[in-house]
């Protein structure tokens, strides 16, 4: 249904999928035997041995043909060249309509010039109304689907993309035998600032976070709100020393901003596919749990997923969330 949209979208603005070339090449071939057979049967080319009335009517298909697949210009143009041909060859006692008394004859005229002019306007109206309906839902659509993957607070990814591209990145790593850094951020103490500020100044602390964050990823880097105050970013092809060094230049830089994230801190924890977990989720749990060891050393600071002191920082973390958070 998409690939029918785009090329809908592309015929009205006088495009083709194979290029502007294809469209003037499929717009001669149509326009050539139209223009032929209009010659020809108000030229009378077979009189005597056909009656040229009853091949006025196969010019309408080349009419219909033309407006389902050309834009009102070329769909004018045509038809204003047809009528032209059949005016100019009845006026000088040729065609169909000849034959007939004068005034029979400019009726007959009129009233194939307008068949032309109506089933081919008309139809590419129809046509083009259609073909904009179908561009503003596929508008419609891409918009529905990035709500759907973004944070309205922030525009970051949420967790639904996040997993779904971590998904997707971890085959790709496991093909091409690269690395990937899961970074997981938690605001310490963001808590207070909701209640001591209000929600506003939260959101605003959650908005700046988000635009430090965009400036410290690169562009094949994703960061994602996790949920509440806890982002999280996904580091293709990133060392573990990369991801410590992005993830300490992180945490100092919201150090630095403190007037204006309200004193706020970041903890922060890194994996790395494949050296601590093999699937996402795995490898989303270990960031978490150097996150929570960050937590539980005293927050500030970023800490490297290890297997032995996992459960250990765990624990510990998630007391001092409760109490400190």
């Amino acid at each position: 249904m998409k690939a029918k949209m785009n090329a809908v979208a592309r015929k009205r603005h006088g495009m083709s999928p194979s290029g502007p070339l294809s469209y003037a090449g499929r717009l001669l071939l149509i326009a050539l035997p139209m223009l032929a057979l209009t010659y020809a049967i108000f030229g009378d080319a077979w009189a005597p041995t056909l009656p040229s009335l009853p091949l006025t009517f196969t010019i309408l298909p080349f009419v219909i043909w033309t407006a389902l697949r050309f834009g009102w210009r070329e769909v004018t143009a045509l038809n204003a060249l047809v009528c032209i041909i059949a005016v100019w060859h009845t006026i000088e006692g040729r065609g169909p309509f000849a034959s007939a008394p004068l005034g029979t004859s400019l009726l007959l005229l009129l009233a194939f010039m307008g068949t032309v002019i109506f089933t081919g306007l008309v139809l590419n109206t129809v046509v083009g109304e259609r073909g904009r309906a179908f561009e503003a839902l596929a508008q419609a659509l891409k918009t529905l689907k990035e709500e759907a993957i973004r944070d309205p607070l922030t525009n970051l990814y949420n967790r639904r993309f996040l997993r779904d591209y971590l998904s997707r990145e971890l085959l790709r790593a496991a093909r091409e035998g690269i690395r990937v850094a899961v970074i997981m951020i938690d605001l310490d103490r963001f808590k207070r600032v909701n209640d001591t500020a209000g929600h506003a100044a939260g959101d605003l602390v959650l908005t700046e976070i988000a635009t430090l964050l965009k400036r410290h990823i690169r562009g094949t880097d994703i960061a994602c709100r996790y949920g509440g105050e806890e982002f999280t970013l996904v580091l293709p092809s990133a060392t573990l020393q990369s991801a410590r060094s992005r993830g300490e230049a992180i945490c100092s830089a919201i150090r630095e901003e403190g007037v204006q994230l309200m004193g706020v801190t970041a903890s922060l924890g890194v994996a790395i596919f494949p050296d601590h977990a093999a699937e996402p989720e795995s490898l989303l749990r270990a960031a978490d749990k150097a996150l929570y060891d960050a937590k539980g050393r005293g927050r500030d600071q970023v800490r490297i997923f290890a297997r032995g002191t996992a459960k250990i920082s765990s624990f510990r973390a998630k007391t001092a969330k409760r109490a400190h958070a």
